[in-house]
């Protein structure tokens, strides 16, 4: 039973030291850190019924810490983000709240990532990124 727990936490670390760097370092977005340009795509085609838009949502990658870090906004309760190395095929699949700071780990291999939030109501909102 110790075996297994202790697993457990050797396999937390790397998001353990992401969390704990999340605050300097999303303070302190340095020249290097790759910014993410989130692009919307709407499920409600043009001239469709509308609701007010206020969903914000800025990215980006820290390669100090191999982590991208997401901030939302309005985005409802839960959020779906896949991270894509479309090089390598890695992948990667997070569910964060809709609202405030989460911290995603990736490898940090090199290659052309996307990244794909889709929030509950179908809206997708895609960025990509080359490390």
């Amino acid at each position: 039973m110790k075996h297994n727990s202790f697993l457990k936490l050797l396999l937390g670390i790397p998001a353990i030291l992401c969390l704990l760097l999340a605050v300097s370092a999303f303070s302190t977005n340095k020249e290097g850190d790759e910014a993410i340009l989130i692009n919307h795509r709407p499920i409600n085609p043009p001239g469709g019924p509308r609701s007010p838009q206020s969903v914000e949502i800025v990215a980006y990658y820290n390669s100090d810490v191999s982590c991208v870090f997401a901030t939302l906004s309005n985005a409802g309760v839960s959020v779906t983000v896949e991270l894509v190395n479309i090089t390598n095929d890695e992948y990667y699949d997070y569910v964060i709240p809709g609202t405030g700071l989460s911290v995603l780990p990736i490898s940090g291999n090199s290659g052309l990532w996307t990244i794909t939030f889709t929030l509950a109501d179908g809206d997708v909102y895609e960025g990509e990124f080359d490390l």
